[in-house]
């Protein structure tokens, strides 16, 4: 029986070679964009899920409470990991992490020929040896127990093998640590997976902390909260994270008794913090978007077998009467038309896994942060698939199967089924309706992402970002100012380079901010806000061309004696007018009285999702970590190359590295740009399977009113007129999806746009630019065939049976 079944469904799909081209087209295109959306939230939900003690790894975090809000962080104070050991000895294990960006590590190499490898995607880390003890490492050679000394390191194997050529025979050999501090290789665990967060090639021990950052972490005080800092926890049945939660105003009154009131340490599990946009992690609320555009995708293409089997109808009455009359029953036909829907989505899926493995591929390439993923198979994968096929063979085939095994043999076989019979155009309205609303609706996300990431592209910043190109300085704890001044000759007589300039962080839009409070000259306490701080020389001014309301521009110094505040600053200190706060002093902990020379106009200090906070610059030369040049020709290949020059030759065992302004801003907004792509290609796909189920209904429906186009040309019926009866169903229907896509469309952009502190309005072009987009393209498609039937010789119309 089962043979037959799947004989008789072979036959059909041949015979109906377009219905089931355009079936297996696009449920392949639905199932294998879903598959890549499935595989890339799977793989952030299974982000540390190997380590076996995944449910007890806690972290500790920072909270800030103001009257303005909560802010959370993963950053903690460095002695905070002691001071927990010391009070709760009962608990498990205790971890320090001090992230290390883009390490720089030197090996030794004969004759002086050392190499240099720099790891620029990747964090390097110290950290303390229980570390090991929380999380699982897989070790090809020694491991972490030497690494409580100073001056040890451990390695991937894929940085042992950029070092040494090799993961065996390394133990025991040494390398530099940002080329100046010795370091023991103690260990080589096995590469990651790709599965985690903590992908830390090279890991050194706690103990060489200090030669790293210089008076860290000896002198680091504990109402200091650093972002690179980390802290974890295994906690265990003695002391548990609601123990430590319940406990923490006596914590931190006994630590950090001045900030009780705004300030607490929570431990957060471990499981939650990829998935958590306040510790930076990945939104929740994202994935499940993706998530619904899968399952949209795969609806959509399931609408259109829905839509095209019931139309097909007609053409299968009379063999569902013969059936019913030799004995079939209605059991029976049911299996044979789901049948025929298996087969179609099998040979869908082997088509969309095609598909999935070659979006994999582009993917990996192009796509960033977020978005990008790594695929493992396991059998749970396997059966989640079945799952899936099951689910569309199911939704797209019961209707369907159920319609035409339902026909009565007298009427089908005498060829009196009317539309109602086969599922009625209301059906098929509905389900036309529902896929264009969804293709409306993504290209009203396209729209709106695309106009927000040409409004910050276009958005005056406050500063100047063109042909600016900045160059990082060696990661050390002081800036040896001899070399900077070396450097800075060398540069400024090359002669594609104008001003130069010397800042703690690149450019005023960096990212990279560094929070600190301060009192005002009249007050007895700090300031009730954060207030971000930069050092800068007396020429970063004049080259991002920063604008002075009131003041003058900071005197050339190498120490903090004067300060420049932007706007908001100085409305939060409670002036209106910027020259009455001119002249005034603020006090910082460590530094001289610093007085205010001038005031700025605001400028971006972050990207556009965040509003311009207070904050002051300085000269502070020991801190300056970022050389800033404006090129005045567009010769960039050779600027580049003399630079580098210039730069090995004042430091020789440091790394070259450049980046142009703009691009570096950019950067910033490559999560959404990324998104935008993304909604575009989906946004395509559901068009195109939109259409596929278009033409597929109206090649049905020119078969079905062959004789009346012929009918309506003899009494003298102009093409204009023909293409109308078959366009004006689908404009109404189109106009119909747009009612309901605006609305929801508007909701989800708005939410979205909530998130920029800078944002564009959503105004009714965008929402029209999706239905003329839709109504186009859906003609187009409807023409190809109508217009086909419109010029179609009457007479062999008419003739036709």
């Amino acid at each position: 029986m089962l043979r037959n079944y799947l004989k008789i469904a072979w036959r059909n799909l041949v015979k109906n070679r377009a219905y089931a081209l355009i079936n297996v087209t696009g449920l392949a295109l639905g199932l294998g964009c879903a598959l890549l959306i499935f595989a890339l939230v799977r793989y952030h939900y299974q982000i540390d899920r190997h380590h076996h003690n995944y449910d007890r790894i806690y972290q500790f975090t920072s909270r800030f409470s103001s009257p303005s809000g909560e802010f959370n962080t993963r950053a903690i104070p460095y002695p905070l990991g002691q001071a927990v050991r010391n009070d709760h000895p009962d608990i498990e294990q205790v971890a320090m992490l001090e992230e290390w960006y883009q390490p720089l590590i030197v090996v030794p190499g004969a004759n002086g020929a050392d190499k240099k490898i720099k790891d620029t995607q990747q964090a390097g880390a110290f950290v303390e040896p229980a570390y090991f003890h929380i999380f699982d490492y897989t070790w090809l050679a020694g491991g972490p127990d030497d690494l409580s000394q100073p001056g040890t390191v451990v390695l991937s194997a894929d940085m042992a093998r950029k070092c040494f050529g090799t993961t065996g025979q390394v133990i025991g050999r040494t390398l530099r640590l940002e080329a100046r501090i010795p370091a023991r290789v103690v260990g080589v665990f096995a590469d990651y997976q790709d599965n985690t967060d903590l992908a830390y090639p090279v890991m050194a021990s706690w103990a060489s902390l200090k030669d790293q950052r210089g008076n860290r972490p000896e002198a680091e005080p504990f109402d200091n909260t650093n972002s690179s800092t980390h802290c974890f926890a295994l906690f265990n049945d003695r002391f548990r994270a609601t123990d430590w939660n319940r406990q923490l105003g006596s914590f931190v009154k006994k630590y950090n008794p001045k900030q009780i009131r705004e300030l607490s340490y929570p431990a957060v599990p471990f499981r939650i913090m990829h998935l958590s946009p306040d510790f930076g992690g990945v939104s929740r609320g994202l994935l499940l978007s993706l998530l619904t555009v899968g399952l949209l995708l795969i609806g959509t293409a399931s609408i259109n077998f829905i839509n095209l089997a019931t139309a097909q109808a007609f053409n299968r009455a009379r063999e569902v009467g013969v059936r019913k009359v030799l004995g079939s029953t209605q059991g029976q036909l049911v299996w044979q038309f789901m049948g025929e829907t298996a087969l179609i989505v099998l040979m869908a899926t082997g088509v969309a896994a095609g598909v999935f493995r070659y979006g994999q591929t582009l993917a990996n390439e192009y796509l960033h942060g977020v978005f990008r993923f790594t695929f493992h198979f396991s059998p749970s994968v396997l059966g989640w698939l079945a799952l899936l096929v099951a689910g569309i063979i199911l939704l797209a085939g019961l209707y369907p199967a159920l319609v035409l095994a339902g026909f009565r043999p007298v009427v089908a076989l005498a060829g009196r089924l009317t539309t109602r019979q086969v599922g009625g155009f209301s059906l098929r309205r509905g389900l036309v309706v529902t896929q264009f609303a969804i293709s409306q609706l993504l290209i009203i996300g396209l729209v709106v992402v695309a106009e927000q990431l040409q409004y910050v592209r276009e958005k005056d910043l406050g500063f100047r970002k063109d042909a600016i190109l900045t160059v990082s300085l060696p990661h050390t704890p002081t800036q040896d100012l001899s070399k900077m001044s070396a450097f800075r000759h060398l540069a400024t007589a090359l002669p594609d380079v104008g001003t130069f300039s010397y800042s703690m962080s690149g450019p005023p839009q960096s990212g990279w901010i560094s929070q600190t409070e301060i009192r005002f000259e009249s007050r007895p306490n700090a300031e009730p806000y954060g207030l971000q701080q930069a050092w800068v020389d007396a020429d970063y001014v004049g080259l991002y061309g920063l604008k002075l309301v009131a003041g003058r521009n900071l005197q050339p110094s190498d120490t903090a004696r004067e300060a420049l505040i932007n706007e908001t600053f100085m409305q939060r200190l409670g002036f209106s007018r910027p020259a009455d706060v001119v002249g005034k002093r603020i006090y910082k902990a460590g530094f001289a009285p610093l007085e205010i020379v001038g005031v700025l106009n605001d400028y971006h200090q972050s990207d556009l999702k965040a509003r311009i906070e207070p904050r002051f610059l300085t000269t502070l030369a020991s801190g300056f970590y970022s050389a800033n040049l404006q090129l005045t020709s567009a010769h960039y290949g050779r600027a580049l190359r003399q630079l580098q020059k210039a730069y090995n030759q004042v430091y020789p065992d440091s790394f070259f590295e450049s980046a142009f302004v703009d691009e570096q801003l950019q950067q910033a907004y490559q999560q959404e740009q990324t998104m935008g792509r993304l909604i575009n290609f989906f946004a395509v796909i559901a068009l195109l399977i939109g259409c596929m189920g278009l033409y597929g209904l109206v090649l049905f429906m020119v078969t079905q009113k062959t004789k009346e186009i012929g009918v309506r040309k003899v009494l003298g019926a102009s093409v204009g007129s023909l293409l109308w009866l078959f366009n004006r169903e689908f404009v109404r229907l189109i106009g119909t999806a747009f009612v309901l896509a605006a609305p929801v469309g508007w909701w989800i952009t708005n939410g979205w746009l909530q998130h920029f502190e800078y944002r564009i309005r959503l105004s009714p072009g965008i929402f029209l630019v999706a239905l003329v987009a839709t109504l186009v393209v859906a003609l187009l498609t409807v023409s190809v065939q109508s217009i086909k039937a419109a010029f179609l010789n009457p007479v062999k119309s008419l003739r036709s049976d």
